[in-house]
């Protein structure tokens, strides 16, 4: 009887890739949705283990620390944050105004991600790790976010020239307020009766766009 084949090791790994892949992505999504509900500091490596239903091994494996897997979820969205800055450096239409040109590669690349569960989870735990005391201890923020806020922070201050020195960097921030919390907005549907649905995100992209820019515009008249 003819001796079996001995795999080598390129079979094996071609074999066993779309396995680890699809292992990699589940410890990805499950880490997403529980560091969005809990934070950092709130979930461990084997809660994360549980919820994916893989041995801890595997994450050591993957991500060696669980502060690789986070940062690892931030790097998964990075597309995301490219889209808005190449929205934000495209020529402005003829006849659109300029700061509504802004806001709009601001806010609606996040509304469009929240069409899908993935989308409003990592909307989620980048308010949770914006808003969390000790994000700069991890970096990320001063890493992925601190840079792109630079470039809009500049852009508005193009755009609205006559204004004080640190106007631009307070209306970027309370922009970012404003989109942040709509991702948590659930609770219109209650105080509206039902009336108005929280997965309505065209007019929610057009009604954020709109507060956005007439508040900056009336923050400056009173500057």
């Amino acid at each position: 009887m003819p001796a079996k084949p001995v795999p080598t090791k390129a079979a094996t790994a071609r074999t066993q890739a779309p396995a680890a892949v699809s292992k990699r992505d589940r410890i990805l999504d499950a880490a997403q949705q529980l560091f969005a509900q809990g934070g950092f500091d709130g979930v461990s490596m084997r809660d994360i283990a549980a919820q994916a239903g893989v041995g801890l091994p595997l994450i050591v494996y993957h991500f060696e620390t669980k502060q690789n897997l986070y940062r690892a979820l931030f790097e998964r969205f990075r597309t995301l944050l490219d889209a808005r800055l190449t929205a934000l450096h495209a020529p402005v239409a003829p006849g659109v105004d300029p700061l509504e040109h802004i806001v709009r590669a601001l806010v609606l690349p996040v509304v469009q991600a929240q069409g899908g569960e993935a989308g409003v989870a990592y909307a989620k735990l980048v308010a949770r790790e914006v808003s969390d005391p000790r994000e700069a201890e991890r970096g990320i923020v001063a890493e992925y976010f601190d840079p792109f806020a630079v470039e809009f922070v500049h852009a508005i201050r193009t755009v609205l020239p006559r204004q004080d020195p640190d106007y631009a960097h307070w209306a970027y921030l309370y922009a970012v307020g404003a989109l942040v919390m709509s991702v948590f907005d659930r609770r219109i549907e209650r105080i509206s009766e039902g009336q108005t649905h929280a997965g309505d995100l065209k007019n929610k992209a057009e009604y954020l766009v709109r507060f956005i820019v007439a508040g900056m515009r009336a923050g400056l008249e009173r500057a």
